[in-house]
């Protein structure tokens, strides 16, 4: 069992790369549509509550592994296996939010970028 699985479709499993032991944060968060009305009033409705959110970092990815998670990005939503707050194995469909990172190096030759350094996304429940 890998620290982080993916799944497009809840049966076929595959692990992810394994995060920095800094940077994996499972939190919460809710959804809202909050707003100022033409007074300046601040309107903030909750849309819905407790939305699982999973903050991961890398430091050293390779082409493969970005390809993997640049894979991820592009799908509306993948489901996801993470250990959360309360030391429980969860499954949770997610989305992707952006895929930043930099590159470490590239190969003066055939211009291949070779280590992205830095890599963050985060997972919403979808």
């Amino acid at each position: 069992m890998a620290f982080l699985e993916a799944s497009y479709d809840n049966k076929n499993w595959f692990a992810l790369p394994t995060p920095n032991r800094d940077n994996f944060s499972p939190t919460y968060t809710h959804l809202e549509k909050s707003y100022r009305d033409a007074n300046g009033g601040f309107h903030r409705d909750i849309i819905r509550r407790n939305l699982a959110k999973v903050v991961v970092g890398w430091a050293r990815l390779n082409a493969t592994e970005m390809a993997l998670l640049q894979n991820i990005y592009n799908q509306n939503y993948v489901y996801l296996k993470f250990t959360d707050n309360y030391g429980n194995r969860v499954t949770k469909k997610m989305y992707a939010g952006p895929l930043d990172g930099k590159t470490r190096y590239a190969d003066k030759k055939t211009y291949l970028l070779s280590v992205r350094t830095d890599v963050q996304m985060n997972f919403i429940e979808y």
